[in-house]
């Protein structure tokens, strides 16, 4: 540890100590999980959870929660904070805080289970920690990026039923078996305002006539442009993260909170996983409608995929993740596993590829994630060159919209959702955020279209809320 010579106080943060395996301790079998983190949540500032619901839910064999932190770290700018429990905090300049993260954190913890470590969010602004010559605007409500140190947490096994609490040093087993016993207070009231949007239909037809113009003119082959809905949240915000679950259940569900600061998503895709050396990534880009019936269905499927601009804009999107992947993959290992599935979900069926390979011995999670980031799905291709258009077509910064949400495990695994279908909030101001793939042969009509469908199950999840807000106000 370097120190300061004048101050004395050290210029880079003590790395992360660790016994080299967790204890796991089973508590608990067939008990509501999600009621437990319903307890938790009301108790504690900074929580989280995460879990796989619907028809792919198989893509993650365990729900994960957390809470009460260690520690908080976050970044703006060049600055990386650490903030401890009691609330005291230390700053630490350095030219990429998000390298500096990963100097201070461990990486060799043996297990294969989730082994605890670093849970929250990166904003999509954080490209500029990966990407020097990128210069994009930062959001008002969040940081660069921002995560618990977790060293204990709750795990269910969803193939046994069985809850599992880790932990290494600090053994907090009776707190939890005294939140899994306690009763559940039930949710408070929630109203939900819609107090307007970033962009007009027509604002959003200029900008997507003027990506067409800079296709045309050579700068990109797509560019993935959208804007903001915003929110007045006032009440129990615990209350959307269930109608998520029921209305639009995705193989990626989360909900992480940092006092007033809140995540609540049900995103259908996946940024970026490696798991023991394979890395997964899973890029979905082309949408249609659900149909009314299995057979409507099929037609629509059908439909998209025989569509030359659909099929166009996902392939451009596979070779950008081969490509992303293959920065930092071993020579000859990056597959497409699969190409151009059809995945469906609650109100939208998408195109789905896998592309997977095995991390290079020089490479770690850290690096592998910033080669992946943010999905091209939601920049374009060129990537760069499309998050520069983005950047000053769209009115203000994206925050962790587009960006990641997920964990760093100690055990050096990582799994990141893309934030999409997703509430961001910051106290009684909140967004939510789409966007659509612009290529050559995109019309305005059908890509605002497009962007109104992808919003359809994050809508109804929200309506019961913004019903009973018209309601009071009408009173």
């Amino acid at each position: 540890m370097t120190t300061d010579k004048q101050s004395d106080k050290p210029t880079k943060p003590r790395k992360i100590e660790l016994p080299r395996k967790p204890h796991y301790v089973t508590l608990a079998a067939d008990c509501d999980f999600f009621n437990l983190f319903q307890k938790i949540e009301k108790r504690y500032d900074t929580c989280f959870m995460l879990e796989s619901l619907g028809e792919d839910s198989h893509i993650s064999r365990y729900s994960i929660i957390g809470f009460d932190p260690e520690l908080i770290i976050s970044a703006a700018e060049r600055t990386l904070t650490i903030t401890q429990r009691d609330g005291s905090s230390d700053s630490y300049e350095s030219d990429n805080p998000y390298y500096l993260l990963r100097e201070i954190m461990p990486q060799n913890i043996i297990s294969r289970k989730y082994a605890g470590g670093l849970t929250g969010y990166l904003g999509y602004d954080c490209m500029q920690y990966f990407e020097p010559t990128l210069s994009l605007k930062s959001n008002d409500y969040f940081d660069a990026f921002r995560f618990g140190l977790y060293k204990d947490g709750l795990i269910l096994d969803k193939m046994t039923g069985e809850i599992i609490y880790f932990y290494y040093t600090v053994n907090r087993m009776d707190l939890v078996n005294e939140l899994i016993n306690a009763e559940y207070e039930g949710n408070g009231p929630l109203s939900i305002t819609f107090t307007g949007e970033t962009m007009s239909r027509e604002e959003h037809a200029k900008a997507v006539m003027k990506v067409k113009q800079d296709i045309i003119d050579g700068k990109v082959f797509q560019c993935e442009v959208g804007f903001k809905k915003h929110l007045k949240l006032q009440g129990d915000t615990i209350s959307i993260y269930e109608q998520l679950r029921e209305v639009n259940p995705s193989p990626q569900m989360y909900y992480i909170k940092f006092g007033d600061q809140k995540i609540i998503g049900a995103s259908p895709e996946l940024l970026f996983r490696l798991r023991q050396g394979e890395m997964e990534t899973f890029p979905l880009a082309g949408t249609t409608r659900r149909g009314k019936d299995a057979t409507e269905d099929t037609q629509f499927a059908r439909a998209l995929l025989n569509d030359p601009k659909e099929i166009a804009e996902h392939n451009m999107i596979v070779d950008l993740h081969r490509n992303d992947i293959g920065r930092v993959a071993r020579f000859g290992t990056v597959k497409v596993r699969s190409l151009m599935d059809i995945k469906r979900f609650s109100h939208v069926q998408h195109i789905s590829s896998e592309i997977v390979g095995i991390i290079d011995e020089s490479e770690d999670m850290f690096s592998a994630l910033a080669s992946n980031f943010p999905a091209g799905t939601l920049t374009g291709a060129p990537k760069i060159e499309a998050m520069k258009i983005i950047d000053e077509l769209e009115v203000d910064g994206r925050g962790p919209y587009g960006g990641a949400v997920g964990n760093f495990s100690f055990n050096g695994d990582c799994t990141f959702a893309i934030p999409i279908r997703t509430v961001f909030a910051k106290g009684e101001n909140a967004y939510v955020q789409t966007c659509g793939g612009n290529v050559y042969d995109s019309n305005p009509e059908d890509e605002y279209e497009e962007i109104q469908r992808k919003f359809a199950g994050t809508r109804k999840a929200l309506e019961r809320f913004t019903a009973a807000a018209e309601q009071e106000s009408a009173q």
